[in-house]
C-alpha cells in the first residue's frame, strides 16, 4: 500500500511548526520509515534555536533522531525559494511532510504548503498547528474517476490506526449555465440525485472490494473546500486525490489547508506522473 513510506522528508521551518509535522511523522514509528531527509534553507538565511544556538534544521534533525530511534536522519540544505527546495528535494522519498501555520504570518515556507502540496512528485502531508481533533475516521473525498492512489493512502491508514473509512462527496449547485446565464428554473434536487448516486456507486464498490473495512458514506452540500474542512474536524486524516487537486479546482485543496484542523494528505497529478515514470523505466 502506499501509506507505507521508507523515506520522508520534512520541511524545517524558521516559525518550527515542524514540531507538529515530526510529532506526525514519529506516531508512525515502526511502520517502515527507514530515512527522513530534513530539508532547511540556506544556511545564510537559517536562523539559530534553543540555549546551544543550533540551526533550525540541524535542531529538528536531532529531534527526529530522539524520536525515531534506528532511522537515518540527515539535513540536506538549500538555497533559493525554499518551496522550489521542497518540490525538488521531495522527488527523492517517497513523502513529504510540512507542518502548517494557518493564521501566522513569518514562516519560513510561507503560504507555500498548498503551492508545494499541488506540484509535488509525492504525497505531502500538511500537519496545521494544534492541538488537533481527537483520532476519528479517515476521510477520503471522492470524485469520479475514483483516485486510487488517494484510495489506497487512506484505507491503509485506516487499517493500521484501526478507523472507520468516511468517503465524502461535497457537492454544491453550479451557479452558470453554458449561456453564462444563472439558471433560476434548474432542479437543485437532480443535483443533489446526481451527486448521491455517484457516492453510491462508489461506496458499493469500496464495500464489495474491502469487505473488512467499515466505510461511512457522507454526502453534504456546500462548496467543496469549506464543506471538507467543516465535516473533518474530528478526522485523524483528510486524504485529497487528484480530482480535488487540479488547476480547475486548485481553490479547493486551498480552501481545505486553509481551514482544516486536521492532517491533510494531498496526492496531485504530479505524483501519479512520478509513480508512471519510474514504472516506466523499471
Amino acid at each position: 500500500m502506499d501509506g507505507r513510506w521508507s523515506t520522508v522528508t520534512l520541511a524545517a521551518d524558521a516559525a518550527k511548526p515542524h514540531e507538529q509535522a515530526l510529532r506526525w511523522v514519529a506516531g508512525r514509528s515502526g511502520t517502515g520509515i527507514e530515512r527522513v531527509r530534513v530539508i532547511g534553507v540556506d544556511p545564510a538565511q537559517e536562523g539559530r534555536v534553543g540555549p546551544d544556538g543550533k540551526r533550525v534544521a540541524d535542531a529538528l534533525a536531532d529531534a527526529a533522531r530522539a524520536a525515531l530511534p534506528g532511522v537515518e536522519v540527515v539535513v540536506d540544505r538549500h538555497a533559493g525559494p525554499f518551496v522550489n527546495a521542497l518540490v525538488t528535494a521531495s522527488g527523492e522519498g517517497d513523502l513529504l511532510v510540512v507542518g502548517s501555520w494557518r493564521s501566522r504570518r513569518g514562516t519560513t515556507i510561507g503560504s507555500g504548503p498548498a503551492r508545494v502540496a499541488e506540484r509535488a512528485p509525492v504525497p505531502t502531508i500538511v500537519v496545521p498547528d494544534g492541538p488537533h481533533p481527537i483520532d476519528g475516521d479517515v476521510v477520503l473525498a471522492v470524485d469520479e474517476p475514483l483516485d486510487e492512489r488517494a484510495l489506497a493512502i487512506a484505507v491503509d491508514e485506516a487499517e493500521r490506526r484501526h478507523r472507520r473509512l468516511t468517503v465524502l462527496r461535497a457537492w454544491e449547485m453550479p451557479v452558470l449555465t453554458r449561456t453564462g446565464l444563472t439558471d433560476f428554473a434548474e432542479d437543485p434536487m437532480r443535483w443533489r440525485a446526481r451527486n448521491a448516486e455517484l457516492l453510491d456507486r462508489v461506496t458499493a464498490e469500496l464495500r464489495q472490494r474491502l469487505p473488512h473495512l467499515r466505510i461511512h458514506p457522507l454526502l453534504v452540500e456546500g462548496h467543496p473546500g469549506h464543506a471538507i474542512a467543516l465535516h473533518s474536524r474530528t478526522a485523524s486524516l483528510v486524504v485529497l486525490g487528484q480530482g480535488h487537486v487540479h488547476a480547475l479546482s486548485g481553490s479547493v485543496l486551498h480552501d481545505v489547508l486553509r481551514e482544516a484542523v486536521s492532517p491533510v494528505c494531498v496526492v496531485p497529478p504530479t505524483a501519479h506522473d512520478a509513480v508512471e515514470a519510474r514504472a516506466a523505466t523499471a
